[in-house]
């Protein structure tokens, strides 16, 4: 289905979009038609750009948010893994522990 609609141009908007249409063969309906398609893709496509730079900015926002929190487990991870684990007696030598040798 198609409407019929009318609208006003300024003069100068008029000529160009007459040349246009008269240089590729088309008539000022083909050439309205596709520039009002190519305006409504760009307009979405900028609200989908903006959208995830949005995203992007929360996400960095959280991360300083959790930066700015509490300190972690000042404990080497693979110390704490080995705890998760149990692989790690309570007095045991961490060093030893972590470098495969026996504590000294």
């Amino acid at each position: 289905m198609t409407a019929r609609v009318t609208i006003s141009l300024p003069d100068e908007l008029l000529a160009q979009l007459d040349d246009v249409a008269a240089s590729e063969s088309l008539t000022r309906s083909d050439v309205v038609r596709e520039a009002a398609g190519q305006y409504l893709v760009s307009r979405a496509s900028g609200t989908e750009a903006t959208r995830r730079l949005q995203a992007v900015d929360d996400g960095i926002a959280w991360l300083k948010q959790v930066s700015q929190g509490p300190g972690g487990d000042p404990r080497p991870s693979l110390e704490i893994l080995r705890e998760v684990r149990g692989d790690v007696d309570e007095g045991a030598d961490t060093d030893a522990n972590v470098s495969g040798g026996p504590a000294t």
